[in-house]
């Protein structure tokens, strides 16, 4: 029982002495309030700071801006050496110009309020003197030989700026930490930014979802309808007509491979015939020129202007008189089979085997044409299929707008991701305690 009480005592003040744990459980939005705290006496005095070293500089480049107009207006004493006279008098004038453009360059009005304008303008400046002072050292060297006691004061105001810059800028070292909590500020503001633009993109995206969903319900609808168009009796009689109508152009398709294989067989004694023509080696009359052009085009819209292929004959028995000539040359073997085949042709009833029958079946498919145009069902079908297809359409586009969304929103996801680190390693840093964000995950 002693050994109880004694643990119990030990326990108590144990949990009365215990170490407390440094986590602090906070929002992203929340770090800028609890760590500005810390900095905003420190950034007054940096400010203060910075303003007053601005000032010093806008007088020194006030007074070395002076020194130099003075500098600009008084000639050099000349010298025994005549040469080292000439050198200088260069040697001065180099110096006014560049030390005008830097003066320009390092002018004060420019350095701006806030601190980070501050830090930019005294490092770039304190770069600025040292690379330029060196890079025309010569030059000050000659001109301070002739004008020591002016050179010496323009020395003396460069140098109390140079030692500015450099202080600001040590300044602005050892109080980097302010500086880099102007940056976790912004990246806090745009990390509030994007889950803005997170919150309304899957608002538009839910939105989105319901119409897609809408859609897909109307297309099942549009569908159904289309298949009880196209399985109703009307569409039955239309396909009875369209299943005709293939019929015919199955036939006219037949007499169009018969002239084919027909006209193959002399296709190339043709082709010869018509060089012939052509080169004017053999004539023809006008008439019979453009008809042999047209059946070696297409026979069958050749016949349509010379139904019985009158004209066409008598082409070929002239190609058959300039194959025996010789003005056509063919092999003995390749001579008489060519003959006999344009005989065939010759001999061939265009009119009442091609012609009479393609104008029947295209009368036929003419009287088809009509009745399939006069048909409700085919046109109301053709209007309900149409409106499925735009449906389509409009679903592709919604999906695809969708998917724009989800990519936008895992992109913002990955930046926010990867700027709440830097934002938790500044923070924990700042206040010593392992921060956790409430909102990490999306």
């Amino acid at each position: 029982m002693v050994f109880s009480l004694i643990a119990k005592l030990i326990q108590i003040v144990g949990k009365f002495f215990k170490k407390e744990e440094k986590i602090l459980k906070t929002s992203v939005e929340d770090i800028p309030m609890l760590i500005e705290k810390d900095f905003l006496l420190k950034k007054e005095e940096l400010e203060e700071f910075g303003a007053k070293k601005i000032s010093e500089v806008k007088y020194l480049h006030s007074r070395s801006n002076e020194i130099l107009k003075d500098l600009s207006q008084k000639e050099l004493e000349s010298k025994t050496n005549e040469r080292f006279n000439k050198a200088a008098l260069t040697s001065k004038k180099q110096l006014e110009n560049q030390l005008k453009k830097l003066l320009e360059k390092i002018d004060p009005s420019v350095a701006g309020k806030n601190l980070e304008q501050m830090r930019h303008y005294s490092g770039e400046s304190y770069s600025l003197l040292v690379e330029e002072i060196n890079f025309f050292r010569k030059n000050i060297v000659y001109t301070s030989v002739y004008l020591k006691d002016e050179m010496k004061d323009l020395g003396e105001a460069l140098q109390e700026m140079l030692n500015i810059f450099n202080e600001m800028n040590q300044t602005f070292q050892k109080s980097k930490e302010l500086f880099e909590f102007e940056k976790v500020k912004e990246t806090v503001g745009l990390i509030i930014k994007k889950k803005k633009e997170i919150i309304a993109s899957e608002k538009k995206l839910n939105e989105l979802i319901e119409e897609i969903n809408l859609k897909n319900k109307k297309i099942t609808e549009q569908e159904s309808k289309v298949s009880e168009k196209r399985s109703g009796k009307e569409m039955g009689a239309v396909a009875e007509l369209e299943a005709q109508m293939n019929l015919l152009m199955n036939e006219k398709q037949d007499l169009k491979t018969e002239i084919s294989a027909l006209l193959i067989n002399v296709d190339r004694p043709m082709q010869r015939f018509k060089q012939l023509v052509d080169s004017k080696r053999w004539r023809v009359s006008e008439e019979e020129r453009e008809m042999l052009d047209e059946f070696l085009i297409n026979p069958i819209l050749a016949l349509k202007k010379d139904p019985k292929a009158e004209v066409f004959k008598r082409v070929l028995v002239q190609i058959s008189k300039a194959i025996e000539e010789g003005a056509v040359e063919l092999k003995d073997k390749e001579k008489e089979k060519r003959l006999s085949a344009l005989q065939e042709i010759i001999n061939f009833d265009f009119f009442g085997k091609v012609f009479w029958k393609m104008n029947e079946i295209q009368k036929k498919q003419n009287d088809l044409n009509k009745e399939l145009e006069k048909s409700a069902a085919k046109e109301s079908l053709s209007k309900e299929e149409t409106k499925l297809k735009e449906m389509r359409v409009e679903l592709s586009e919604l999906n695809e707008r969708a998917e724009n969304l989800k990519r936008s929103k895992s992109f913002l996801v990955k930046d926010i991701e990867k700027e709440i680190v830097l934002v938790k390693e500044f923070a924990s840093t700042c206040l010593k305690k392992t921060i956790i964000f409430e909102e990490e995950a999306y």
